[in-house]
């Protein structure tokens, strides 16, 4: 590990800078011609552009910026899907001094135009097409907000870049570490979303920090997927490797990964657990599917394969025959999985929500180095993190470099540290119950640690959930919806560590019967429990109930419960709230049967 860091030129740049544009400008010469942004052309064909041309394109447009009124401490909001133009944005109101608020290109347009509203932003970068139509008459009170499209003939990300008379026009000063440098705003259980602050500090000291644990260097190769607006992505997918001189690919899409894999050839990626359970998904479904002979090999090539990783973490290999064994399993199991990812990765980093210990094995098993680690959008994101080496599938790793830890009477993880958060952006009330009395940030998790000091979370103490994708799900915000309709008594949603909602309903039977008579006017089928012609047309109707929630917070599965929960049999509070984990542990089974394996509901 020493002399990873050692090697590791980002970790020194990231601890000598001043301010996050730094990571761009402060560096190397021989940088300058690398290839820093890749990205696929409507031709269809790859193109990238070099460290040069980009530092050239964030003063350019950080000039512009200035010459526009936008001061340090200004809110510029950006719109859109990762690209050249996401980061060019990005650092030039960085390099300003001013402060990035980045929407989701997933949400709703009331959701983008809550954020916007709510940090007062001057400008908003937004990206052309549909993303541009979720501020369709979008205007604030009295306040003109100009938007500035991705690309375009008139004034635009790209023509302002590629504008020379917006040379040596900036003024104004290089931020400080102390400065705020983003307010990325991250849902509650009830309400509306709060606005994280990140200082230049903040996020400086994590990069670092996540360096000092994960070596990057200038020859790898991220492909980048997740939105650069989420806390993670952000971080160790665009301001990490943006330190270590190392090139960032953007895929196309979410669903363009199995194209852009072997095309783009990374070596680092970086996910929220919904890849790595579709990949495993994937592989089960073709098992499934094929001969019994195909899954012996499958399986034992997993064991040798998991007996030949804890070996290696002891530095040690397997004996010489199962050695050979390995390697002629390994080219028939496992090659062909690799070259689908393009051949090349180096590591998997793993985060957004906890990472299914067997999904995890079954990786490391394969010869794919998957390091899971954990944080907080208030935490910049990153707190800790496996290491190469000493990975504990089931953990979340152990405190980065500077992280503070301790674990409250109650189980929960406190956390200080320079990367902890300035507060909620005008919530002091907020700010204010996120930290104890002396200092220490509340994380809501009630973790467990073992001698090492790897961390494992046992459970949320908030409710809120976390997807798999990495998505926050407040099933409150959901189970009021859905509680709504007469047809159900009582309702649970299910979603974390999950790769998409699903629901426990308590039926109301007769107000059941009542809608399905009026909708399809027959009488309600006798085995309308396990009914497929009454399951589609509940779904239907919780759609109906759902409409105006984003698709990732929608029911996608729902199994019906046979009794209603009461206090009396302990699945109620006094003030009749859900006790979700005595819910969850009696209704295991069927739970579970919401979740198959192999099967993928997007």
């Amino acid at each position: 590990m020493n002399s990873n860091k050692t090697r590791c030129i980002g970790l020194k740049q990231a601890e000598q800078a001043t301010c996050l544009p730094d990571l761009l400008f402060a560096t190397p010469p021989d940088w300058l011609d690398k290839p820093m942004l890749r990205f696929r052309t409507d031709d269809g064909n790859w193109h990238s552009w070099s460290r040069i041309r980009v530092q050239q394109s964030v003063l350019r447009v950080a000039a512009w910026l200035e010459s526009k009124g936008i001061k340090p401490g200004d809110r510029v909001g950006i719109l859109g899907h990762n690209s050249p133009e996401w980061f060019i944005a990005d650092f030039a109101i960085l390099r300003l001094g001013a402060v990035t608020v980045p929407a989701y290109f997933t949400d709703p347009p009331e959701a983008v135009r809550y954020v916007f509203d709510d940090a007062d932003v001057s400008v908003i970068f937004v990206e052309e097409g549909e993303q541009q139509d979720k501020l369709a008459g979008y205007k604030r009170e009295s306040v003109d907000t100009p938007f500035i499209s991705f690309h375009g003939e008139g004034e635009s990300i790209a023509t302002i870049s590629a504008d020379v008379q917006w040379d040596n026009r900036l003024e104004a000063p290089c931020p400080d570490r102390a400065d705020l440098a983003t307010l990325i705003y991250t849902s509650g259980t009830t309400g509306h979303p709060k606005g994280v602050m990140l200082s230049h500090g903040n996020l400086l000291s994590d990069v670092a920090a996540g360096l000092g644990a994960v070596a990057v260097f200038p020859d790898d190769l991220f492909l980048s997927f997740l939105p650069t607006s989420h806390a993670f992505e952000r971080t160790v997918g665009h301001f990490l490797p943006t330190a270590c001189g190392a090139e960032i690919a953007y895929a196309e899409a979410v669903t363009t990964l199995l194209r852009d894999m072997p095309e783009v050839q990374p070596t680092i990626m970086i996910s929220v657990p919904r890849l790595y359970e579709k990949i495993y998904a994937g592989v089960q479904a073709k098992l499934a599917a094929g001969p019994g002979l195909k899954r012996k090999l499958f399986d034992l090539a997993q064991k040798l394969g998991m007996e030949r990783f804890e070996l290696k973490q002891q530095g040690k290999d397997l004996a010489a025959g199962k050695a050979f064994v390995w390697r002629l399993l390994d080219k028939v199991v496992n090659a062909r999985l690799r070259e689908k990812m393009g051949g090349r990765i180096r590591m998997f980093i793993s985060g957004g929500a906890a990472l299914h210990p067997k999904i995890a094995r079954f990786l490391l098993a394969a010869d794919l180095m998957v390091l899971p680690g954990y944080g907080l959008t208030e935490t910049s994101p990153i707190l800790s993190v496996n290491v190469a080496g000493n990975i504990k599938p089931a953990t979340v790793g152990a405190a980065l470099s500077g992280v503070e830890i301790k674990v409250a009477d109650d189980g929960e993880l406190l956390v200080k540290g320079p990367m902890v958060m300035q507060g909620y952006w005008n919530d002091p009330e907020a700010t204010a119950a996120a930290f104890d009395p002396d200092g220490w940030l509340y994380t809501g998790d009630i973790v467990e640690m073992d001698d090492e000091g790897y961390i494992t979370i046992v459970d949320r103490k908030k409710e809120m959930m976390v997807l798999s994708n990495g998505e926050n799900v407040p099933p409150a915000v959901i189970e009021q919806h859905l509680n709504q309709d007469p047809c159900f008594l009582q309702t649970m949603v299910l979603a974390d560590n999950r790769p998409y909602v699903a629901a426990l309903l308590v039926p109301e039977e007769t107000a059941l019967a009542r809608a399905w008579q009026q909708d399809k006017k027959k009488p309600l089928p006798a085995d309308w429990r396990d009914n497929q012609d009454v399951s589609s047309w509940v779904l239907e109707r919780l759609r109906s109930d759902e409409f105006d929630l984003p698709s990732y917070m929608q029911v996608k599965r729902f199994a019906f419960v046979d009794a209603e929960w009461t206090q009396a049999d302990g699945f109620l509070t006094p003030t009749l709230k859900l006790k979700r984990r005595k819910i969850t542990e009696y209704h295991a089974d069927l739970i579970e049967s919401l979740y198959p394996d192999h099967e993928q509901v997007l």
